[in-house]
Formats: structure tokens, C-alpha cells, sequence
């Protein structure tokens, strides 16, 4: 028999799909008999129940949900890392779902989830959720999935749920001061739109620097992208070719200052000698190729390490209140000038 089911074998044994679940899960009362004749149509096919079968059949299952906005950005596959050097030592799996940034999407991985019966989520939401009825049905899908869930990366801020986040607010503050004491005045910044709390919380640090500096902000050189390298591209594009451009400027993620980058090539400069350039995250592909540019980084296998750790926490603690970790930022100096520009 092909693609034998739970439903043909009870069906040939004559029994329930709930004593065929029995037999398969050693869980319940069952008569030798029977059970011999469900394992002998078993053993025959050479049927074996799937995980997602046996979870539903059970309840609970060994799985992790693990739902990001950006799969292929290696800032998420580091925290992916740092999940699973964790999860490989507790006997957990992982079920891996991407959204896009696309809310929908975001909808139907929690339902996935949900169906799946994890034993918890680690999530790093594809919106902000700062509307109130989305807000109000996001909490109602946590409240029925009923299992433990750490935010990652983006505080969304949601009551009694559990998140490890960066502090995004420093970073960028202090990646202004450095090049405002390095004797930039001229600061630019491509960073998203500020529909996202990432994005409000990185130009916050730009601003109060500038402030506390007594320097003006320049509404010109402020550029607002979606934090993906094509339209940081575009967007570096018009910041490079203005008459009075800046000497330095703060990328606001990794996809950002490859943009950038891409753009400055094509005009035939480079940093740090034309422009300065202060990038969020480390791109590895960047400094193995001898790209000079300084960064502010945020350690992702370590967020991983610590969301996971968060949630094996509560799993265990569910009655424990509520917990954050905010992680601090390194800001890493690898270049120098050689002749334009002042840092």
C-alpha cells in the first residue's frame, strides 16, 4: 500500500484511528491483540508517522518555531547559529519560517506554528503592530497558540512577552559622537522609514548626538530606504552626487552599507579617502575582500544564544515575570583617511 496513512491502517485493522494513535505512541489502553494486528500492518507497509503527525496525535511535539522578516540576511542566519549550537544540545528541533517583512505572511507562519503544536516560538516581528486592532489580534494569536514566545530584535513592546533586543539607541549615538569628534559637522544617515521602531529608535541616537553637539541636523542629507541594498543603492546615489554632500555618513544596517558601497564604487571612490562611512553590522564578505569601513556591531550569536536560552527559561518558569535582555553595541574602528576627509 502507497503512502500508507493512520487512516488505512485503521482501516484494515478494524479499528479507530485513535487506537491505530495508541498503538503508534504507546500511550493508552490497548488489548494485545490488537495492538499485535495494527504492528503487523505497520511493520508490512514499512509505516512510519510522520513528526507533524505525531505531534498533533500527542499534543505537544520537540519543536521550536523560528520566524524572522529576512532568512537570507546573514545577520538572522547568525542568530540562527546561535539558536541552534543551543537547541542541537537540548534534543530540539527547529521549524524555520521567513516572511518577507510582509504582515500576511507573518499571520500565516504563527498559524503554522500553531497547527504544529511547538513547545515555543522565537520571533522577530514583520511589523510593528503600533495600529491597535492589529495589535490587539497579534496578543489573541499568542494567547491561543499558548506556548511561550521571545521577541527578537524588534521591541514591539507587547505586555507579559518575553524579548532580546539590541540597543540600537547607542549604537547609533555613539557612532555620531565618534565622528563628530573625529571633526565631522557634514553627517548624513540612510536609514528606513520610520513606520519602524528600528528605524525611530537609530535616528533618535543620530539626533541627540547632533544635539548635544550643538550641530544642526540637515534634513537633506537624512534618507529614508527599507533597509534592503537596492534602494539604499538608489538613495546613495542622490546623497553622493549633491553639490554640498556630507564627508561622513552612519548606514543603518548591513544591506544599507552595501548599497552604498555599490553606489560609491561605481562613481569611482572609496572609503575612507572620499567619504567616511560608519555601517550597522559586521559583513564578513566585505573585509575578507579589504573593504575599509568602520562598524558598529551587534553580536547575533549571541542574541540567538540568548533568546533560546530566554525561552528554555520560561518554558521551564512559566509563571516567572516578565524578562528582557538588551544587549550592548561595539562600535569598531578598522579605517582611516588618507587625504579628503577629516576622521
Amino acid at each position: 500500500m502507497n503512502n500508507l496513512t493512520i487512516m488505512d491502517i485503521a482501516r484494515e485493522a478494524g479499528v479507530s484511528k485513535a487506537t491505530v494513535s495508541r498503538v503508534i505512541n504507546s500511550s493508552g489502553a490497548v488489548s494485545q491483540k490488537t495492538k499485535e494486528r495494527v504492528m503487523e500492518i505497520i511493520n508490512a507497509n514499512k509505516f512510519s508517522p510522520s513528526a507533524t503527525a505525531r505531534n498533533l496525535s500527542m499534543g505537544t511535539s520537540s519543536a521550536i518555531g523560528f520566524i524572522v522578516p529576512e532568512i537570507d540576511n546573514p545577520f538572522f542566519g547568525e542568530i540562527l547559529r546561535g539558536v541552534t549550537e543551543v537547541t542541537d544540545k537540548n534534543n530540539l528541533t527547529l521549524m524555520c519560517y521567513n516572511t518577507d517583512d510582509d504582515r500576511e505572511k507573518d499571520r500565516r507562519a504563527l498559524n503554522l506554528v500553531k497547527e504544529n503544536r511547538v513547545k515555543g516560538i522565537l520571533y522577530t516581528p514583520a511589523a510593528d503592530y503600533s495600529d491597535e486592532r492589529d495589535r490587539k489580534r497579534l496578543i489573541r494569536t499568542f494567547a491561543e497558540i499558548n506556548v511561550p514566545v521571545i521577541v527578537m530584535d524588534r521591541n514591539i513592546r507587547l505586555p507579559d512577552v518575553d524579548g532580546v533586543y539590541f540597543n540600537d539607541y547607542q549604537g547609533i549615538y555613539e557612532a555620531t559622537a565618534a565622528l563628530i569628534e573625529a571633526g565631522h559637522t557634514k553627517i548624513g544617515m540612510i536609514n528606513a522609514d520610520l513606520e519602524r521602531v528600528l528605524a525611530r529608535d537609530r535616528q533618535k541616537g543620530f539626533f541627540d548626538a547632533m544635539k548635544e553637539a550643538g550641530i544642526p541636523v540637515r534634513e537633506d542629507y537624512m534618507f529614508a530606504g527599507d533597509y534592503h541594498a537596492t534602494k539604499a543603492y538608489h538613495l546613495s546615489r542622490k546623497l553622493l552626487a549633491m553639490e554640498d554632500r556630507p564627508t561622513a555618513v552612519i548606514t543603518c544596517n548591513n544591506r544599507t552599507t552595501l548599497g552604498f558601497l555599490k553606489a560609491l564604487s561605481e562613481r569611482g571612490e572609496s572609503v575612507p579617502d572620499d567619504i567616511v562611512c560608519v555601517g550597522l553590522d559586521r559583513i564578513e564578505t566585505l573585509e575578507l575582500l579589504g573593504h575599509q569601513y568602520n562598524f558598529v556591531e551587534r553580536d547575533a550569536m549571541r542574541m540567538g544564544h540568548e533568546a533560546i536560552k530566554l525561552l528554555l527559561n520560561r518554558m521551564e518558569y512559566p509563571e516567572r515575570p516578565k524578562m528582557e535582555v538588551v544587549l550592548g553595541l561595539s562600535l569598531i574602528h578598522i579605517s582611516e583617511p588618507t587625504r579628503r576627509t577629516p576622521i
